[in-house]
């Protein structure tokens, strides 16, 4: 089935992000039990927000350690959004992490009903990305 615009555009919970190692094992990227929202609008916006189960917060304002381990435990972006087929690509505008302005982010989309599951390379370029998102009710 060839995914639709109507079939994404709405608001997405995070259920799970993990790589699948090319061994077949899987390492947990934002620990056992993540938190966050994609979004996707009719006029072709999107925005997402993920942070990792044990992201802790620094009593006061944080040391400089605090402030880096902070940023490691959470990721957004927004930007457009374009889909081909299956895939979608994030066209990133904004991001925390100021290096991903400008590239675009594509995901195979396996398009469950109320369940959508993300896969692309890993940063390795060998394991598998997977995220897992659940249809907001």
């Amino acid at each position: 089935m060839t995914l639709r615009p109507e079939d994404i555009i709405g608001a997405w919970q995070l259920v799970d992000t993990y790589i699948e190692n090319p061994d077949g094992t899987r390492t947990q990227t934002q620990g056992d039990n993540p938190a966050g929202i994609i979004m996707y609008t009719a006029d072709g916006y999107m925005s997402a927000i993920t942070r990792r189960s044990d992201r802790e917060l620094p009593a006061d304002n944080g040391s400089a350690d605090d402030k880096a381990r902070m940023f490691d435990g959470y990721l957004n972006y927004a930007g457009r959004w374009s889909l081909d087929g299956n895939t979608v690509t994030h066209h990133i505008e904004h991001a925390l992490n100021p290096n991903w302005i400008g590239s675009p982010r594509d995901r195979s989309i396996d398009y469950q009903g109320d369940c959508m599951v993300y896969s692309g390379f890993a940063a390795d370029g060998k394991s598998n990305a997977i995220i897992i998102w659940e249809k907001r009710a």
